[in-house]
């Protein structure tokens, strides 16, 4: 049996794939950067034991509460898309953005990842092809 039209799911099933990935991987962001930065002194014992960095000296809690408030406003753009908001497109965009350079300007041109920026893209196109959808 078909569903009435006023029943129907307006958002279409690519937005909603790209927002539940969002969702997870934004939401994991910003609670890993809370994490790193109230436990600093562990988390940079992590990342020399489990990185190519044999030094954290360039890097504060501060720069993870950047990060973690970069990971909000990416999920709260998130959630505007999902609600077929288009200002949550530009929320989302500024924000992954700035997740992908604030590591560049912080740290170096060798912090910046190609697959971190193949990813931004890939969600920022997807989520463009939307557009129409967003109120």
């Amino acid at each position: 049996m078909k569903a009435p039209e006023n029943f129907k799911n307006s958002r279409p099933d690519l937005l909603t794939a790209l927002c539940i990935l969002t969702f997870v991987g934004s939401g994991t962001g910003f609670l890993a950067y809370f994490l790193a930065a109230v436990f600093f002194d562990k988390a940079t014992a992590f990342i020399i034991e489990y990185s190519s960095t044999h030094s954290t000296e360039a890097i504060s809690p501060v720069y993870f509460v950047l990060l973690m408030a970069l990971s909000a406003v990416s999920l709260a753009g998130a959630i505007r898309m999902w609600k077929l908001h288009r200002d949550g497109f530009f929320m989302y965009a500024i924000a992954q953005s700035g997740l992908m350079f604030l590591p560049v300007v912080w740290l170096g041109w060798n912090s910046f990842t190609v697959p971190g920026a193949i990813f931004t893209g890939v969600f920022v196109i997807g989520y463009s092809m939307n557009w129409k959808y967003y109120k």
